[in-house]
């Protein structure tokens, strides 16, 4: 009788302590789970190019081509319904996951450990997203996507993906990105920004109009 007493108690301390995150969402932030290795890919890529969500290159971040500022490299997740764009996610409220060494052999992954989804509950299905960017140059993606043609490091950001939080908090697998894929980051700084593109536009087309102006002239004559 004392011993099953003891089991119970020790039973209700457990639900006790364990009740309060679990009656919020959760998720693990990571993409270097032993359950996450290829395949299917989850490495975030580097591209010398503009980055295409979705599309990876053959280049590991932690790679001799993009060595530079890896040190700096953050991810954040960010999360809304299932039925969110990309422009209504909101960021999780704890710091972005730091990147491991570009020397180690898991380079291109972090471990960013339990996220908690405020608003959310187990059972319920919500959209997330991955976007990565340089802390060192800009202290958060928004910061630097504002930053434009002036945003000198690597930027990038996953597809949408889905992420049915888990009932039980015994059924670990479940709590990871599952339906996380591999993207590709790159120089922003490569693609011109809108007002740069008006202002050649612009000069285009004066330089065609001082042309034409000329030649009306010179038939004058």
């Amino acid at each position: 009788m004392k011993n099953k007493l003891v089991l119970w108690l020790t039973a209700l301390c457990f639900s006790a302590g364990s009740f309060p995150a679990f009656a919020q969402g959760t998720v693990n932030f990571s993409n270097s789970s032993d359950d996450l290795s290829s395949p299917p890919d989850r490495l975030i890529r580097w591209d010398s190019y503009p980055y295409s969500p979705g599309q990876p290159t053959p280049f590991p971040v932690g790679s001799p081509v993009a060595s530079n500022g890896i040190s700096g490299l953050r991810a954040q997740l960010y999360y809304g319904s299932s039925t969110a764009s990309e422009s209504s996610l909101v960021p999780v409220s704890v710091a972005p996951a730091m990147f491991r060494s570009s020397t180690s052999p898991n380079a291109g992954t972090w471990f960013g450990g339990t996220r908690t989804l405020d608003g959310f509950l187990p059972g319920q299905t919500v959209n997330l997203q991955v976007r990565v960017w340089d802390i060192s140059l800009a202290s958060s993606f928004e910061a630097a996507t504002a930053l434009g043609g002036f945003y000198t490091g690597a930027l990038g950001e996953s597809l949408l993906f889905s992420y049915t939080i888990p009932t039980s908090p015994f059924d670990l697998q479940a709590y990871n990105m599952n339906n996380f894929l591999a993207f590709t980051m790159g120089q922003p700084s490569m693609i011109p920004e809108p007002s740069t593109i008006s202002l050649f536009i612009c000069g285009v087309g004066a330089l065609v109009f001082h042309r034409i102006r000329k030649q009306i002239r010179a038939r004058k004559i």
